[in-house]
């Protein structure tokens, strides 16, 4: 780490809190204006479908994209600016069609502003201190999207709202002007070959596998946790809040677990973290609807959370140059593949296996996976 970067650091970490509290703002904002125009379900549906189909076919892109930009940082200010940009589009209450071109370019430069954000940190992570510098980062990250939605209640659900989400994001953009591009974040040329992937994709067994466990297991806990819950006897309002809480646990675990990394390996901490995941799963509809479900949630969303970070981690410790680079981008792109995947195949498991076939089935796909991940980190030098 440069003498000057500790000043790029901070204020970098709170660009990137403002593009992520302005994203997720957006989020819940556009379901609920297409709703109330009257719009059906599947077509709200469709629209969310284009918007992260087109982030999980940018993300493997980032690299390339930030090479022939001039680096990771240019990158994040020109998606961070796009992304405003579309946000203001959305804002004016366009037609339809409107919104279906909008949506994948908010997408796609909603996603850029996010790999290149870990690029950039990963980077800048003094060596031996990844896990507290990374679980810092995290910590802003994850109450930015939980925060983000939260700021509808000061605007109020209506279409002026995608410009106070496009104002939090072009100040984040210009929080990165004094911000210089640290040294591997992403390569100014890249090229692409078989030869250079390999041993990329066997270096990134632990960290993309940890970054898709979070992604199917985030996903579960937003779309089908909900479901589950009203089956349980839980209110509608106390089923909408079990995102908060296993948000609330995820903003509180980053720092204390990338301690844990740092201090006993990363192998150890994504197995305890899957342990407290499965566990959680199988006690926390034995607890509904009491209020000892709360904290219970929270632990439970604080380590599923955790494991992603656990996987950036990991890439940044396994990772230099172009590497990482392509690292960086996988791991990325694992997550977004695991939370399209995780919903779908939690709502089928839910369906098909009804009463307590959904925990069991996460408590096994936590143990095995998390056992798997971590020995895959400690034959790799944990």
């Amino acid at each position: 780490m440069t003498q000057a970067a500790p000043r790029g650091v901070w204020l970098f970490v709170a660009a990137a809190t403002c593009a992520f509290g302005g994203v997720w703002m957006s989020v819940p904002l556009a379901s609920v204006l297409l709703a109330e125009r009257g719009e059906a379900p599947a077509l709200v549906g469709l629209y969310a479908a284009s918007v992260w189909v087109t982030a999980l076919c940018s993300a493997p892109f980032t690299p390339w994209i930030a090479g022939r930009a001039g680096g990771a940082v240019r990158l994040h200010r020109a998606s961070g600016f796009v992304c405003a940009m579309a946000m203001l589009g959305l804002a004016t209450d366009p037609a339809l069609p409107f919104w279906f071109l909008l949506g994948p370019v908010l997408g796609a430069s909603s996603c850029l502003t996010w790999t290149t954000s870990d690029a950039v940190v990963g980077a800048m992570a003094p060596a031996g201190r990844e896990g507290r510098f990374l679980g810092i980062y995290q910590t802003f990250v994850s109450a930015a999207i939980g925060g983000g939605p939260a700021m509808l209640w000061l605007t109020g659900v209506r279409t002026e709202a995608f410009a106070a989400a496009a104002c939090i994001i072009l100040v984040g953009t210009l929080l990165t002007l004094p911000v210089s591009e640290p040294q591997g974040a992403v390569p100014r040329r890249m090229r692409v070959s078989i030869p250079r992937l390999r041993p990329v994709a066997l270096m990134m067994m632990a960290p993309a596998g940890a970054a898709m466990m979070c992604g199917s297991l985030e996903g579960v806990a937003g779309a089908v946790f909900p479901v589950q819950a009203l089956g349980l006897g839980m209110s509608a309002a106390a089923a909408a809040s079990i995102v908060v809480a296993t948000g609330f646990g995820n903003v509180l675990a980053q720092f204390p677990v990338g301690w844990f990394a740092d201090r006993f390996g990363t192998h150890r901490a994504l197995l305890a973290c899957a342990v407290l995941v499965a566990v959680g799963a199988l006690l926390w509809p034995v607890l509904a609807p009491g209020q000892w479900v709360w904290p219970l949630l929270s632990v439970w969303g604080g380590a599923a959370g955790a494991i992603y970070t656990l996987g950036m981690v990991r890439a940044v410790q396994r990772f230099a140059g172009p590497a990482r680079a392509m690292g960086m981008a996988g791991l990325n792109t694992a997550y977004l593949t695991g939370g399209a995947i995780g919903a779908p195949l939690g709502g089928l498991v839910l369906q098909a296996m009804p009463g307590a076939g959904l925990s069991v089935a996460l408590a096994v796909l936590a143990l095995s996976a998390g056992l798997g991940l971590s020995l895959a980190a400690l034959r790799r030098g944990g």
